[in-house]
């Protein structure tokens, strides 16, 4: 897919009908961490609020896109590519925890940014991520978003995205993946589709395929999968429980991840938590609702930061 960077933002913003003041491209930047090579993008006013944010799983930095023009005047927005995903290198050993890696990841990567404070926004594993950074280290955190997920998740919808994604390993044209995803998700536009695609595939010798670490993990039995899923439930349990700081759950009303009853649950459970509800949104909710999303994330930190 090639074309003037900023014309195929403007057309994926009209089509998910997003408005914002001006369109900007926001500014690579590429750091080593833990070994590796990491990829980031910065959305540019380094004068306003600080707002981190960490995708979900086989997304990249650019999930954010849609809402970030429309945050950018208000808020200092830095997206990170996250171990195994968009620009960033992989996980050299295929048995190495990566879940554990990434959590360490996340703190190197804010160390490096040095922020005295800041917002963390997590998606799904990014926000599987945050929780565990955010009860470890509070210190400089200011406010905590996190996006469809919570400690109890229902195991079919990850079934179904699984194996969307394995349907997708490899396909002939990028045509074909958007025919795919529109198929998978057709309440969003194709037309955003079609950039977030862009954003997430990358072209090799045997076709278009995802930009994300799609290595053979090893191959755990039910009893194994199951043991390791109560494990990392009881350790996000004790995370969430932990956390002292202003917190927004957003969970999406057509989410086959996260149920209205769990999200409540871990609300109930948290030390100073809301919960929003964006209606129509799937499990991606920054791309299936931007300008919602955007909304109701700008109103929570309207409230919780400290005035500046």
């Amino acid at each position: 897919m090639t074309g003037d960077p900023l014309e195929l933002m403007a057309a994926a913003a009209e089509a998910a009908g997003v408005e914002p003041p001006r369109f900007v491209l926001p500014e690579d930047h590429e750091v080593e961490l833990n070994g590796l090579r990491f990829h980031y993008v910065d959305w540019g006013n380094k004068h306003l609020p600080h707002v981190v944010l960490l995708h979900g799983g086989s997304l990249t930095a650019h999930t954010w896109d849609m809402a970030a023009l429309l945050l950018r005047d208000s808020y200092h927005l830095v997206a990170l590519d996250q171990r195994g995903h968009g620009d960033t290198d992989w996980t050299p050993n295929v048995d190495d925890d990566t879940s554990a890696l990434m959590v360490e990841d996340t703190r190197a990567f804010l160390d490096h940014l040095g922020f005295e404070h800041f917002t963390l926004v997590g998606m799904s594993m990014g926000g599987i991520n945050s929780f565990q950074h955010a009860a470890a280290h509070p210190e400089r955190l200011d406010a905590l978003v996190i996006v469809d997920v919570a400690p109890e998740t229902m195991r079919a919808g990850i079934v179904e995205m699984e194996q969307f994604a394995q349907a997708t390993e490899t396909l002939d044209r990028f045509e074909d993946f958007l025919d795919r995803a529109t198929k998978f998700n057709p309440d969003r536009s194709v037309g955003h589709l079609r950039y977030s695609l862009m954003h997430a595939l990358r072209e090799t010798d045997e076709g278009w395929t995802w930009k994300n670490d799609r290595r053979p993990r090893p191959k755990l039995d039910e009893d194994a999968r199951k043991r390791l899923a109560d494990e990392r439930t009881s350790l996000l349990w004790e995370c969430a429980r932990a956390i002292p700081t202003p917190t927004l759950l957003v969970r999406g009303t057509e989410s086959k991840i996260l149920s209205a009853e769990h999200a409540r649950e871990v609300v109930d459970a948290m030390q100073h938590a809301e919960l929003v509800e964006i209606e129509g949104a799937r499990h991606t909710v920054q791309g299936d609702k931007p300008v919602e999303f955007a909304q109701e994330l700008d109103a929570f930190l309207q409230r919780r930061l400290p005035a500046h």
